[in-house]
């Protein structure tokens, strides 16, 4: 521990190291009252023999000793409260303490928070995210238009064809609901799946001939 530590302490530590002073306090003057309630009691049961001998100035003597006894247990009891009260009060204020810093972060997290979500500036957020949202959707129905007028292709007279063909193919009639059975043919993946179950046997491959190397 540096010395301006030592000489300057926290704040935090000061207060800890006045609640375990106060605490070992109290532990004392509760012993200290123990001792002198068996004090007490030895001089009242001294008091009684002394009057069962006859000797009357010795019980009142043992009496004043009793009494005496008692005032000083009343006077550690009347302090050990005030100490445990000012603790009490120690522990309350530390909740407040505690509970007030608490509050004031909230506030100031409150207080940023409101500036960031400003009803303004959101109503400026949101009307600029709508003009956002409207030209992506403008640019996109640009991209994604007829490709016929777009590219100035006309594909009528192929589409009469194929009818013409399924007509034929169909005894004169289009069919009336999608055959099940007729699947779409994928333009992508098929190489693709190939390539990647060639990759997996080539890899296994390679596994078992490093293991055989490392085995012999």
């Amino acid at each position: 521990m540096g010395i301006k530590k030592k000489l300057f302490p926290r704040k935090s530590e000061q207060k800890d190291s006045l609640v375990a002073n106060a605490k070992s306090h109290i532990h004392k003057l509760e012993l200290n009252s123990r001792n002198y309630a068996k004090r007490a009691d030895i001089s009242r049961q001294n008091a009684k023999i002394a009057l069962t001998r006859g000797e009357k100035d010795r019980a009142k003597s043992y009496l004043i000793q009793y009494k005496n006894y008692q005032k000083k247990i009343d006077r550690m009891n009347n302090i050990r409260t005030k100490i445990e009260n000012s603790l009490h009060a120690i522990e309350e204020g530390q909740m407040i303490s505690q509970t007030g810093d608490l509050f004031g972060g909230i506030r100031d997290t409150l207080q940023e928070l409101s500036v960031k979500a400003n009803p303004e500036k959101v109503a400026e957020i949101a009307e600029d995210s709508e003009q956002y949202i409207a030209e992506i959707e403008e640019s996109a129905e640009i991209l994604g238009g007829d490709l016929e007028i777009d590219l100035g292709i006309s594909v009528d007279d192929e589409l009469n064809q194929l009818e013409t063909e399924i007509l034929l193919d169909q005894s004169g009639e289009m069919p009336s609901a999608p055959s099940e059975e007729l699947q779409y043919i994928p333009e992508y993946g098929t190489e693709e799946e190939g390539a990647q179950v060639d990759s997996k046997e080539k890899l296994q491959s390679e596994i078992d001939k490093l293991r055989k190397e490392l085995e012999g």
